[in-house]
C-alpha cells in the first residue's frame, strides 16, 4: 500500500498540471466577428487568422492564463473596398499596427462556466484595460468551447478619423463576439 502513495502523488500532480496546460485553437472552428454601424446600418465582419493559447483550469481560474493575437490584415466584411478602408491609416492602420492582441492579467469564476477575464487590449498599439466576460463548455469529445461578447469604443483606439467622426456617420460601439474551440487536452 505505501509503495502506491508516491505513485498516487506524482499521477496527481501530473493530472493537475496537464488540465491547467494550454489547449490549442481549433481555428476552423473557431472565430472572431465584428459590427459596425454605417450610418444606421449594420456592416458584419470577421478576422479570419487568429491564435490563441488559452489554460483555464475551472477548479483553479485564478491561475488561468489568455492570450489572443488577431492578424490585422486578415478583416473581412465581404467587400474589398470596405476592407481597404478599414486597414487604411485613419481606421486599424495594418501598416503600422499589424497585429491586436489581448493578454488576460486576471481571470476569476462567475459560476455555472461563465467567467471574467480582466486583461489588456491592444489595438493600433494602444493598450488598454478590457474585461471579458466569457462561457466555457466542455463538450463530449474532449474539446473546449469558449465564447463571449464585448464592445470596444472606436475613439479608444483611435479607430477612424475626419468625416468618419462626425456624428452618425460611423457608430462608436463596436460589438465583438468570439468563440473559440480548443483541441482535447494531449493525454
Amino acid at each position: 500500500m505505501h509503495k502506491f502513495i508516491p505513485l498516487l502523488a506524482l499521477l496527481s500532480a501530473l493530472a493537475t498540471n496537464a488540465s491547467a496546460a494550454p489547449q490549442t485553437l481549433v481555428s476552423t472552428d473557431s472565430h472572431i466577428g465584428f459590427t459596425v454601424k454605417e450610418m444606421g446600418v449594420p456592416v458584419a465582419g470577421q478576422f479570419k487568422q487568429f491564435t490563441a493559447t488559452i489554460a483555464l483550469d475551472p477548479l483553479k481560474p485564478e491561475q488561468a492564463s489568455a492570450e489572443i493575437r488577431i492578424d490585422i490584415g486578415s478583416l473581412s466584411t465581404g467587400t474589398e473596398e470596405a476592407d481597404a478602408i478599414a486597414l487604411s491609416p485613419d481606421w486599424l492602420d495594418k501598416a503600422h499596427a499589424p497585429v491586436a492582441t489581448f493578454k488576460s492579467v486576471a481571470v476569476r469564476a462567475l459560476g455555472d462556466g461563465d467567467y471574467l477575464a480582466d486583461g489588456v487590449l491592444s489595438i493600433r498599439n494602444q493598450n488598454r484595460d478590457l474585461s471579458v466576460r466569457f462561457h466555457r463548455a466542455a463538450q463530449s469529445d474532449g474539446k473546449t468551447v469558449i465564447t463571449g461578447d464585448f464592445v470596444i469604443k472606436r475613439s479608444q483606439f483611435g479607430i477612424g478619423g475626419g468625416l468618419w467622426n462626425e456624428e452618425g456617420v460611423v457608430a462608436e460601439e463596436i460589438p465583438v463576439n468570439v468563440r473559440l474551440t480548443l483541441a482535447a487536452p494531449a493525454q
